[in-house]
């Protein structure tokens, strides 16, 4: 049925793209409730005044280099799959050339004019893939509502359907218990 509320319908689905049953999904540490228990609150043993704060009694912080370790080499075949990655790698790709190149024709010497490249790469790729991300999510916001507004016309008319069939079965009823039980000949 169509939801009242502003937030878009739950997915009761798996997610698109998705390869694996949701319980080989791979898990990170302290997702599973009974990873949490560990987590103490140290702003309640400091006093009031101090900011809330939490530990994890056993487990240590992840750091960059254990979630550089989780990518997979078979992960970079797999680029393509991402959304937005070929805008954003568009974007960027065109940027940093013309980046690149108007620093050399400036007068700007190779190793400069290349960081320049590179910077604008980067910083041009990033913002193109956030901005598809931004389109995608208005699009799919967008694509709820209409899922919503088709359902609840949808139920609008089994509704009417239902009191359509409800007066007509109505309306024999009364037919038939105004015909005499009797006939003449």
């Amino acid at each position: 049925m169509a939801q009242d509320s502003d937030r878009p319908p739950a997915v009761s689905s798996a997610p698109s793209g998705a390869t694996a049953p949701p319980d080989q999904y791979e898990i990170f540490q302290g997702s599973k409730p009974e990873d949490r228990d560990g987590i103490v609150s140290t702003a309640a043993s400091a006093g009031n005044n101090a900011a809330p704060q939490t530990e994890r009694a056993g487990n240590k912080r992840p750091t960059i280099t254990e979630g550089l370790k989780t990518i997979k080499p078979d992960d970079w075949f797999k680029i393509h799959q991402i959304p937005c990655a070929r805008e954003g790698f568009m974007t960027g790709i065109a940027t940093g050339f013309v980046t690149g190149f108007g620093r050399l024709i400036a007068g700007g010497r190779i190793p400069k004019a290349l960081n320049w490249g590179v910077g604008g790469f980067l910083i041009s790729s990033l913002a193109g893939w956030e901005y598809c991300q931004s389109v995608r999510r208005q699009e799919k916001a967008a694509m709820a509502r209409v899922v919503e507004v088709m359902d609840r016309k949808k139920a609008e008319k089994w509704k009417q359907a239902e009191e359509t069939m409800r007066k007509r079965k109505e309306a024999k009823a009364k037919e038939e218990a105004a015909k005499r039980w009797y006939k003449f000949w």
